[in-house]
């Protein structure tokens, strides 16, 4: 062994037994790598007498060779220094192919960032595009309904003001081509005299928006009901039957006006609606004086 071998004088220097003086893992290798390198020097230098005495004895025959066997001798890089060079050559070409990993993993990376970033953007650009066409398409739907509404409006003319009949296409007709249409003086006294009910004469061809077909129907019955008592109420002031006949005819025209029935059919509506108000009437009082009854007895 080297440690054991008494010329090398190593006894103390390799693995002493102070376990103060041990060496660490990284010191052993040190050593041993230094070692190394003493042992190929003297293996490069005992190989270069060797050549050496060689070339003495060929240069006695060939002086051309000698100087040939020199020059290779000194173009032929010693054994250490020529592994340490492949070895310094090997580790650069592995930073480099890792600086180069790195970079393109790194590029990779930034490059799917700014993909997803970049889809990211689209997806809310489009959301805040959808949400705006949204908001432009209610807002002209807005603005054609009110034109509509106002187009109406300035279409037809106030019922109140001018003696008009709405037919069943909603299109206003002048007095002059209807039979049986008031002029402007009667007009104008029905128009007095039906003002208590003027929200009533509105409401009884226009029912509220959302109601069902039954609920518009019973709508339209207790407009015509407040309507028809109202002209009950205006013809007491009469004791003549035919000034009675004649004032109830006017008022009942005045009605038409505001829906596309006329006077006779909602003469005959009002007085459908009354016998059926009366009918649920006695209902009701035969329910109350049942209930009345059977009260007693149980008492």
């Amino acid at each position: 062994m080297i440690k054991m071998d008494p010329d090398l004088s190593l006894t103390q220097k390799i693995l002493p037994d102070d376990p103060d003086k041990k060496p660490q893992a990284k010191q052993l290798q040190t050593r041993a790598d230094y070692l190394i390198k003493l042992l190929n020097k003297d293996l490069a230098k005992k190989e270069a007498q060797r050549l050496a005495g060689a070339d003495e004895i060929v240069s006695v025959k060939h002086p051309h060779k000698k100087f040939k066997a020199e020059k290779e001798n000194e173009e032929k890089p010693e054994p250490d220094t020529g592994i340490k060079k492949e070895a310094e050559e090997k580790r650069e070409t592995k930073e480099k192919e890792n600086k180069r990993d790195l970079k393109r993993e790194k590029k990779e990376k930034e490059d799917k960032k700014e993909l997803k970033e970049k889809d990211i953007k689209e997806k809310r650009e489009n959301k805040v595009k959808e949400s705006t066409q949204k908001e432009k398409e209610v807002k002209e739907e807005k603005v054609n309904e009110i034109k509509s509404e106002n187009k109406e409006k300035n279409k037809k003319v106030s019922l109140l003001d001018i003696p008009v009949h709405i037919t069943a296409t909603s299109e206003p007709v002048p007095i002059s081509e209807e039979s049986e249409e008031l002029d402007q003086k009667t007009f104008s006294v029905c128009k007095e005299r039906m003002r208590p009910v003027k929200a009533a004469l509105k409401q009884l061809d226009r029912p509220e928006k959302g109601l069902s077909e039954r609920e518009q129907l019973e709508h339209t019955r207790q407009c015509l009901i407040k309507i028809g008592d109202h002209i009950t109420e205006c013809l007491k002031e009469y004791t003549n039957p035919e000034q009675i006949k004649q004032w109830r005819k006017n008022l009942w025209i005045f009605v038409s006006k505001f829906t596309e029935f006329d006077a006779r059919k909602l003469h005959k509506l009002y007085k459908h609606a009354i016998k059926k108000r009366q009918e649920s009437q006695q209902h009701n009082d035969q329910n109350i004086s049942t209930n009345v009854n059977t009260h007693v007895i149980r008492n």
